[in-house]
């Protein structure tokens, strides 16, 4: 139950449970959740989205079965008693997203970038305007053309934004990794500076020519509110972000980690706090972001953070997605009408129209360009803060047309969304077989389950004999930790564009393959240091007169076994070359020694018998 001060009758002070007991019905949906996913071979936060939207239906048919109106806002305030944790978790996540503005990354691959992300954004706004404006006037006649076009240029803004937190989570769920997963992460973060950016200056457009009524249009500081706002927002990341990097290298991982997670609690609430008592405040999302930006460039050994985050913050997302299901609009569904309809079509159209354009202009390779703009339609926390801004702020009953658009549409999207960006990547290479497996429990003799497995042991536990079990396994192969969407230099690459390939590239052995594919050589950087220094050579070499034809490969069925033994005789190499078969030099792809060994730990542990 609640505390007294959030209840308006004994009634409903009987059937509301406390915010922590709802929390931590959550966290139990969410276990829930994620076996259901695992073992319908979806990404987890379906089944986390699923648990929430099943665990709020199951409390309100048991706790409220009247629907009584009193309790409707008493079951909203408990949800805003967890706030600050979807802060937390939002925040992280953002700034794992800003993350990819590392300056390395962005000067191999920002002109291509901006070309794919201009054209898509600009597709994606003009079909949600241009659909959405037709369908409202060409089914409802309660209001004029005048009042239309606003609502329908607010949601071609709306349109634009990609939610991080799905997106993210499906591609280090499946630790996917290379071209594709790189420009769809690019993309969520630009996405989302441009749609808060151009939201907000719209808005206030709108609203200073008298096209939407607000008393925002009454402020002859308009233009300073939306400077203060969104450069204030930069501004303060670009501090955060420096200071959070000095507190990295000086304090240890453990303190780091509670500073890290007060500063996004502190922010996210903060934000609210500032615009009711000082009238002014900076956007969380877009302060997030620009943190992560910072810190990736300037702090040392960021990847340290990164792991702690991943390892510490796997509850908090789990919760915070079971929220974002609990709180899903589903009866927006219903009331969605031809105009949801057509901003939800148009969405999807413009995102892949888009990307197939912009990934044209900037020559990205056929494998990326088909499917980008599929990994980009998640929608979530961006828009429903910007629904939320718009029934605040927009004096109309447009404005509740526009939240019931945009909240529906978000129920559409998280549920798709992060099942197309897990087949996109899928689809291109970039996630290992091994990933994809469905996680097994040892396998005892005679077929014991895990059931009897753990009796067993409870019994030698309390010194009761138990029988002897033991374990199998199919050996894994190469195939199952191929990474087979990765960057290739090809055999003409001039010393320039291998310098520039190896800048960009996150290892330190580089395959070189001819025209069809073959395997001519690998590039290895330690060899690579002694050329760059002889200005003689410079000039006259290609990619394949630098390669080392000799190099070690492996086909696809070699056990992970006798790779690791590779691996030991070649204590230099972090990555090998993978052909087809024997004799063969048509290259299929690379695989990794870090997936090697987490490969190997995840089946050995999973094979270690029970004691």
């Amino acid at each position: 139950m609640l505390d007294a001060g959030f209840m308006p009758s004994v009634l409903t002070l009987a059937v509301i449970p406390r915010p922590g007991l709802l929390f931590g019905f959550m966290l139990v949906a969410a276990v829930l959740g994620a076996y259901a996913a695992r073992r319908a071979r979806l990404p987890r936060v379906v089944g986390y989205l699923a648990a929430g939207i099943a665990l709020k239906v199951i409390l309100m048919r048991l706790l409220d079965p009247g629907h009584n109106p009193e309790s409707a806002d008493v079951w909203q305030a408990a949800e805003q008693t967890l706030r600050p944790i979807k802060d937390l978790a939002l925040g992280l996540i953002l700034f794992s997203i800003g993350g990819v503005f590392e300056t390395r990354h962005l000067r191999s691959v920002g002109m291509r970038l901006l070309r794919i992300s201009l054209a898509e954004v600009i597709a994606s706004c003009l079909l949600v305007f241009f659909g959405c404006a037709t369908v409202l006037m060409l089914t409802t006649q309660e209001f004029g053309a005048a009042e239309y076009l606003p609502l329908a240029a607010l949601l071609g803004a709306a349109g634009i934004a990609t939610a991080p937190a799905a997106t993210l989570f499906v591609l280090g769920e499946y630790d996917a990794k290379g071209p594709m997963t790189d420009t769809i992460l690019s993309l969520t973060g630009l996405n989302n500076i441009v749609c808060i950016a151009l939201f907000y200056v719209l808005f206030l457009v709108l609203s200073h020519t008298g096209a939407i009524s607000t008393d925002l249009g009454a402020h002859r500081s308009l233009w300073l509110l939306v400077l203060t706002t969104l450069g204030g927002s930069v501004m303060l990341g670009l501090v955060l972000g420096a200071l959070i990097s000095i507190v990295h290298s000086k304090l240890p991982a453990v303190e780091t980690m509670l500073i890290f997670f007060a500063l996004f609690v502190v922010l996210g609430n903060g934000e609210v706090w500032l615009l009711e008592h000082r009238g002014v405040s900076y956007n969380f999302l877009l302060t997030s972001l620009v943190i992560g930006a910072v810190f990736s460039n300037v702090a040392l050994a960021p990847e340290k953070l990164e792991s702690s985050l991943r390892l510490m913050g796997g509850p908090i997302f789990a919760g915070f997605f079971v929220m974002a299901g609990y709180g899903l609009h589903i009866g927006d569904l219903a009331e969605l009408g031809p105009v949801g309809v057509a901003y939800i079509g148009f969405r999807l159209l413009g995102k892949w129209l888009g990307c197939r354009l912009g990934t044209r202009w900037a020559d990205a390779s056929d494998q990326v360009r088909p499917y980008v703009g599929l990994g980009l339609l998640c929608q979530a926390a961006v828009v429903i803060g910007l629904a939320d801004y718009v029934r605040h702020y927009w004096m109309h009953p447009l404005a509740d047309q526009f939240a019931t658009v945009v909240l529906g549409s978000v129920v559409v999207f998280e549920l798709i969304g992060p099942l197309l960006v897990k087949w996109v990547v899928v689809r291109t290479g970039e996630v290992k077989a091994v990933s994809m497996m469905v996680r097994r429990t040892p396998v005892a003799v005679e077929g014991a389950s895990i059931t009897r497995l753990t009796l067993n042991s409870l019994l030698r536990t309390l010194g009761i004999a138990g029988g002897s079990t033991s374990s199998s396994s199919k050996p894994l192969q190469v195939k199952h930790i191929l990474r087979s969407n990765v960057q290739l230099l090809h055999a003409g690459a001039t010393m320039t564009e291998v310098l520039h390939f190896v800048e960009s590239s996150r290892y330190n052995h580089f395959p070189v393959v001819d025209e069809e594919n073959q395997l001519l050589g690998v590039i290895h950087f330690a060899d690579l240091r002694t050329i760059i220094y002889d200005p003689g050579l410079r000039d006259l070499l290609t990619a394949v007169d630098m390669a080392d034809p000799d190099s070690r490969v492996v086909t696809l069925d070699t056990p992970l076994e006798d790779l690791l033994n590779i691996f030991r005789e070649e204590d230099t190499l972090g990555s090998l070359p993978v052909v087809a078969g024997e004799g063969s030099r048509h290259l299929l792809g690379t695989v990794e020694q870090r997936d090697l060994l987490r490969a190997l730990h995840l089946t050995r542990a999973d094979a270690a018998p029970k004691r």
